[in-house]
């Protein structure tokens, strides 16, 4: 694994950063997303299809010919970190993921279908891949695929599925006769149901989908199918792990402005110097976690043999540092602090959240041993 300091964001990537960061200070501030938290599909629509028409959000990832704009898991990341600063709750990782899915697994036809519905943000797409215990690797709890009248049908259950309540398309690892396979279905067909699943996280509609005999289309089999399951998985690690850079960035800066505040209007020495030092060990935290977690997201883009256990230390690491971090800012603020009425909470309700969507550090252990060998977890 590579341990040299990653290189700062390039210019296209800081005027991404800062259009984002501004776009969703003015159009979603804690009023207005905790407004459409309330709503049944727990997101604007409206605001959604903006950022993805206005800012390019929905195909920054998916290649010029099918609409989008071809960027790189570097770009993806820097994206994801503002939407995790901002607890955006609609559903443009899903998609994002369910495009990386259709570009592995190569079918062309799905992909002329769905990539450019995809990149307009038009459609959204769920990935339905973990098990019970949040675990993405393939287990005897899999779905099942069966041949039926010149197609497909699929039989199971899928857990921690983002924003299947929204999706019109899913994609599904199933075993085969043949083995592992990848299938698409569409979400208004008969069988498929998706049923919240309680969590600590307002901000983030997680499901349990049902496939009940539902029909889907084949779209990669074999090494292939694992491929494209395995790059869902990376991309998936690598978001998650820039959405807990951006909360910790978020829970820094209110730290800061807290403590200018204690110090403006006077304070126990004593008292300010213990916030002086929250707000230290904060920004430490998050120069490492910015760092482990962009250099996992360009070795992704360079495509370096280095880049699937990167992603799971880079989701390791943020995932640790982004609960420590939101429980510190919580005690930081007080009574307030754990009240409804500050947003702090909600950062950490998303931050114990989010860990256990991929299986949470023991499935990232798992997969460091399985990858890079026992050296693989030194240091972490």
């Amino acid at each position: 694994m590579t341990t040299s300091e990653p290189p700062p964001l390039n210019e296209d990537q800081r005027a991404l950063q800062d259009a984002l960061r501004a776009f969703l200070a003015d159009q979603l501030p804690s009023q207005a997303l905790r407004a459409a938290l309330e709503t049944q599909a727990g997101y604007s629509p409206e605001l959604h299809l903006r950022l993805a028409g206005d800012l390019g959000l929905a195909g920054l990832t998916i290649p010029a010919e099918f609409g989008g704009f071809a960027r790189t898991p570097a770009e993806a990341s820097v994206m994801h970190a503002e939407l995790g600063r901002a607890l955006y709750p609609g559903p443009f990782l899903p998609s994002a993921l369910t495009a990386g899915v259709l570009l592995a697994a190569g079918d062309r036809a799905v992909q002329e279908q769905w990539l450019p519905l995809l990149a307009k943000g038009v459609v959204n797409g769920a990935v339905a891949a973990a098990g019970e215990a949040g675990f993405w690797t393939p287990g005897p709890d899999t779905v099942r695929a069966v041949p039926a009248r010149g197609g497909w049908r699929l039989y199971g259950h899928r857990w921690f599925v983002v924003a299947a309540h929204v999706a019109d398309i899913v994609v599904v690892p199933a075993f085969t006769e043949a083995g592992l396979a990848m299938f698409l279905a569409e979400t208004r067909a008969l069988g498929f149901t998706a049923s919240g699943q309680l969590g600590l996280d307002v901000t983030r509609r997680v499901c349990v989908t049902a496939f009940d005999e539902v029909p889907a289309v084949l779209i990669a089999e074999g090494e292939a199918a694992t491929a494209a399951l395995q790059q869902a998985e990376r991309d998936f690690l690598l978001a998650t792990a820039a959405e807990a850079v951006g909360g910790i960035g978020w829970c820094l800066d209110a730290a800061i402005a807290y403590a200018k505040d204690r110090e403006q209007f006077g304070s126990a020495n004593g008292s300010f110097a213990e916030l002086a030092q929250a707000c230290v060990d904060m920004l430490a935290q998050f120069q490492e976690i910015s760092g482990t977690a962009r250099a996992a997201a360009i070795a992704a883009a360079e495509g370096s043999d280095d880049a699937p256990v990167a992603a799971h230390v880079a989701a390791l690491r943020a995932g640790e540092a982004y609960r420590a971090v939101t429980e510190a800012a919580t005690k930081l603020f007080g009574g307030v602090g754990v009240s409804w009425e500050h947003d702090a909470h909600l950062y950490y309700r998303r931050a114990w959240s989010a860990e256990r969507l991929s299986g949470g550090p023991q499935a990232h252990r798992a997969a460091i041993i399985d990858l890079h060998g026992p050296v693989g977890l030194a240091g972490l």
